[in-house]
């Protein structure tokens, strides 16, 4: 039965004009979805609860982050044509948080590894293209003042 619903959600979403890679995604989602069903032998998809939502979010085979929250997007698109087909009388996925997704810090170079930077294409800037390399890495650290000061100490 679920696999049913899927195919019909699939082909909704192709003709609501999904992206390419937005069909992708929601297809592995989906089967991941569809094994953790079978593995907690529901067959039904009125028999699926939050909690059930919950657990393959937050737990199934230990995803990362990003997987998460593809996961959320899944379930809420899924069940939102689930309600809207009558199939289920209420989109018990739109309870589901998606996962904060902490922002990296980028990682800069350090004050050696600048010097060591200028040092190795100053050797080969006698050619065109390593004086063009040298100018290019000059004028960015001339751009980011604070990195004049520290070299020059």
């Amino acid at each position: 039965m679920l696999y049913r619903y899927c195919s019909q959600f699939l082909a909704y979403c192709q003709l609501a004009d999904f992206s390419v890679r937005s069909i992708q995604a929601l297809t592995i989602r989906l089967n991941e979805f569809k094994a953790f069903l079978k593995s907690q032998r529901i067959r039904s998809v009125q028999k699926i609860t939050c909690r059930h939502l919950i657990n393959f979010v937050a737990n199934y085979k230990a995803p990362s982050v990003h997987v998460r929250k593809s996961r959320v997007w899944t379930l809420r698109q899924f069940y939102h044509f689930l309600t809207l087909h009558r199939i289920i009388p209420k989109n018990i996925a739109t309870g589901i948080p998606y996962p904060k997704i902490e922002k990296t810090v980028p990682e800069f170079l350090s004050q050696e590894e600048y010097k060591l930077l200028i040092r190795h294409l100053s050797e080969r800037a006698g050619s065109p293209m390593g004086l063009r390399n040298l100018i290019i890495i000059m004028l960015y650290i001339t751009t980011n003042q604070g990195f004049v000061e520290t070299l020059n100490n």
